[in-house]
Order: C-alpha cells, then structure tokens, then sequence
C-alpha cells in the first residue's frame, strides 16, 4: 500500500471523527466492554505503587471511566492513567467526562509516531484501534511500539474488531469508487470502506477486518508471551477478538 493511499485513508477517518465526534460520544457508554472486565483482572500491579495505564486511541476516555467505576477488578489497586488519541474533538469530551478525577490524562497526538517511553507502563491496550491503521506493515509497527512500553510482568491488551462477521455487514458497505486518491489496486484484503448511521452515506469510516490468521502474523515475534485470546462484546459476545500478551510471562495461559 503506498503513503498516497495510506494518506487518503487516514484522511476519511480524520474526517469522519471530526465531524461526527460528538454522535460518537453518545453511543460510546462509559459502561464499556464485556470483555474489559478480564484484562484488568489480567493485569497484574506491582506492589506498592499504583498500576500504570496507557490506552493508544483512547477516544472519549471510556476505559479511565471503567476504570474508575470497577475498581473491585482491580483489588482496589489505584492506578494512573494516560490516554492518546489523533482526534481534539473526542479527547475534549474525554476531559470533560473526567474532569473530576485524579491521575487521570489525555494527550492529542499520532499513536503510530508519538513518543513513548519503553518498559515503563503495567497495562498498555489498543481498543479499537487496528481497524483504522492502514497497511499491515502500519498495523505491525504500531504493536512493536505498544509491546515496547510494556514494562516487566506487564501486559499488552488490544482488539481486533469482527465486523465483516456481522450479519449487517454489507447494508453498511460502500464502493470506494467515489473516494478521491484511494487506489482499490492499493487496497489489501480486509480494507472496507463502511457507513455510519442508519442512511447516512457522507458519515463513513475505513475499516479493516483482522481476523485470526492476520493477528497471528502482527503478534509473531513480539517479545510478549500470549496469555489469552477470546472473543466478547456485542450480539453473541463475538464481536471483538481480544489477545492479551504478557512481558516475562507475567500471566497464565488462559
């Protein structure tokens, strides 16, 4: 996949989160995800400090918020809390939701070039994020930075979301024969362009569809030790494939 390709890519996301950031709050819970529940019972936190969290594509700040409301999962533990993410418009209303709450920080910038500092954070998750990275070399790239801020007996937790499962699925495909500077040459297996919303065809996202063979290359050498993969959230509790892999073996294989 070429940079123009890739650029044009990036540019209908970039697009679609600033015009629809606040649509995208509100059907963003800070309930979360099922399937959150046991990444933090997977984290481990080392004693006598607060477990160090790092969310890259942070969003609207849902997981701080999880975080915050669950924290039996994390034997009452406290943690820190750093999220990143490209989009101003969705990091405002992440302040905003956690304007009260301490330990908690969010910064605008590009997870697949933004500094980050190696083997210093606890739990480091991608939630939502493969999806809109263009390019398997983009998508393997950005999980060697992320397992590289895994600190020792630290945990690397990410998704990759089944959508192209979804029954629903091709009501809600577009042809990317209208999309200015995307070449369908260019394109690699998985890459859909997908609308949001019910009619809406201007309010669009590029998506791509990871599944198990796919997430097994992007992980391969990774100097993390798999401890679990699963499916959970949404109808059927099948609509995310979690893989959860740990510095130094620090969880069981589950």
């Amino acid at each position: 996949m070429g940079p123009s390709t890739q650029a044009a890519l990036r540019r209908i996301n970039s697009d679609f989160y600033s015009r629809h950031a606040a649509e995208f709050d509100r059907t963003r819970h800070p309930g979360g995800w099922p399937g959150w529940q046991r990444v933090v019972e997977t984290a481990v936190s080392p004693t006598g400090r607060p477990l160090r969290v790092l969310d890259l594509g942070c969003g609207n700040g849902r997981f701080a918020l999880f975080l915050t409301r669950k924290p039996e999962l994390l034997g009452h533990t406290p943690f820190t809390y750093q999220g990143i993410d490209l989009s101003s418009e969705l990091v405002d209303h992440a302040r905003a939701a956690t304007a009260d709450l301490d330990r908690i920080r969010f910064e605008v910038d590009d997870i697949e070039n933004c500094a980050l500092d190696e083997a210093t954070v606890d739990l480091v998750t991608l939630f939502g994020v493969l999806h809109h990275l263009p390019g398997f070399d983009t998508r393997r790239r950005t999980l060697e930075r992320a397992a590289s801020a895994v600190a020792p007996g630290g945990l690397l937790a990410l998704t990759c979301w089944q959508f192209a499962d979804d029954p629903g699925f091709e009501r809600r495909r577009l042809d990317w024969a209208s999309e200015a500077g995307v070449d369908p040459a260019e394109l690699e297996p998985g890459d859909h362009l997908l609308r949001w919303g019910p009619g809406d065809s201007q309010a669009r996202r590029y998506c791509h569809h990871t599944g198990e063979p796919e997430l097994d290359r992007l992980v391969s050498g990774l100097p993390l030790a798999e401890v679990a993969r699963y499916r959970s959230d949404g109808p059927g509790g099948r609509q995310n494939l979690y893989w959860l892999g740990a510095r130094d073996g620090a969880a069981t294989l589950s």
